[in-house]
């Protein structure tokens, strides 16, 4: 909701705690030695954060109180109409003025601190995976791995896979004959996510080539993920950067040529034929497909307000989540305030795009959406969505 000025020069100075708040929301945002300590880690953040934010004299533009006013009237709504605690509303509340806060504080150097954390990242995940593929570094990696202390393990054990990390690096396990990279997180989708703005933020407001290194390490990172959908949404980000970018017609041709060529071998993997026919014959709650029905049937029931914090008041504790973020959302917050949400992510993408072709924004924007299909992004303890909202 800010308007703010963005500055295209990479040489513009930042603070180190830039990038060490940065750093530490990406990792609170489903880091695999952070996954059980979400309430913890905004308990530290807020004084934190909070400090800074007052110190240097920031303050909210009215837009962004205004938004923060409407979403925590309608948790008060929910609690109402709900049976909740009020107690239900802190962790809500936290977590939007944390990242308010932030957002501020960081404006206009947003994409370059982003990029070059999520670049980091994925140099050090990359070698690392590499390492993992090797017997011999898989189990030196592991034994290095058991002696780092992970957080909250009672909740990581509970509800991943997780038994090793690096902190910045999640040691894989084999699935499906396959080894792939979760990066910081506790599972590869999540990594696919970040490493796919990165990309975006590179081609189009930075306005590198497909071929640059930047570009380069983070496409070679994200195949690593074997992420069905990070796939589909990077050759979304391909299609806007052949048709939208000041690129000479023989390189479009070529890169078409590729897209395509690269697209039908991907197409034919094992992995990508199995999940997809996976996801779309599966009508459980947890698969894609499945979790639209079944948010819909719970969406009708409270088609405004939606349910927030609240929903296993009404429906229990079986089944709360599925992996689909687009519907998700709208069961959390309700259709009328959903609809905005969306209208400011469209709007976000601006940032990724800078004074790129309009055409380029669509292109982020519906990958994104994809992005949002396959995660519970949009609503969940995870505060990169929160960011998205408020900062642009």
């Amino acid at each position: 909701m800010e308007q703010i000025t963005i500055y295209n020069d990479k040489t513009n100075k930042t603070k180190w705690y830039e990038y060490a708040i940065l750093l530490f929301i990406i990792l609170w945002s489903g880091g695999g030695f952070t996954y059980g300590l979400f309430l913890e880690w905004m308990l530290y953040m807020m004084p934190v954060v909070g400090f800074i934010f007052f110190h240097r004299g920031y303050k909210l533009s009215n837009s962004t109180i205004l938004l923060i006013g409407v979403v925590l009237s309608v948790h008060f709504l929910q609690m109402v109409n709900f049976g909740g605690a009020i107690v239900n509303l802190i962790k809500p509340t936290c977590l939007l003025l944390v990242c308010a806060m932030f957002a501020k504080i960081i404006s206009c150097k947003f994409v370059k601190v982003y990029l070059d954390l999520v670049y980091f990242i994925s140099q050090v995940c990359l070698v690392l995976w590499v390492i993992c593929l090797f017997p011999l570094g898989l189990s030196f990696l592991r034994s290095i791995a058991s002696q780092f202390p992970l957080l909250g393990w009672d909740n990581i054990e509970s509800n991943t896979n997780i038994v090793d990390t690096l902190y910045i690096f999640s040691i894989p396990q084999d699935f499906k004959g396959l080894m792939r990279n979760s990066g910081p997180f506790w599972e590869p989708g999540r990594f696919t996510i970040y490493i796919t703005l990165a990309l975006a933020i590179n081609l189009f407001y930075f306005k590198e080539k497909i071929t640059s290194k930047n570009s380069l390490v983070l496409l070679l990172t994200n195949l690593t993920t074997f992420s069905t959908t990070g796939y589909v949404a990077t050759a979304t980000l391909y299609v806007g950067y052949i048709f939208f970018s000041n690129i000479k017609r023989s390189n479009k041709i070529i890169f078409s040529i590729i897209l395509f060529a690269v697209v039908y071998y991907v197409g034919q993997l094992d992995f990508m034929t199995e999940k997809i026919a996976e996801q779309s014959a599966d009508d459980s709650t947890w698969s894609r497909f499945g979790a639209i029905a079944y948010h819909w049937n719970q969406i009708t029931q409270s088609p405004f307000i939606g349910f927030g914090p609240f929903l296993s008041n009404i429906f229990g504790d079986e089944l709360l989540s599925s992996p689909n973020g687009l519907t998700d959302l709208m069961r959390y917050y309700g259709i009328p305030l959903s609809i905005v949400f969306y209208y400011l992510l469209y709007r976000g993408t601006k940032v990724y795009v800078g004074n790129s072709h309009k055409g380029a924004n669509v292109c982020v924007f519906v990958s994104l959406l994809l992005l949002c299909f396959s995660q519970t992004i949009t609503y969940s303890d995870s505060p990169q969505t929160h960011l998205i909202f408020l900062v642009y």
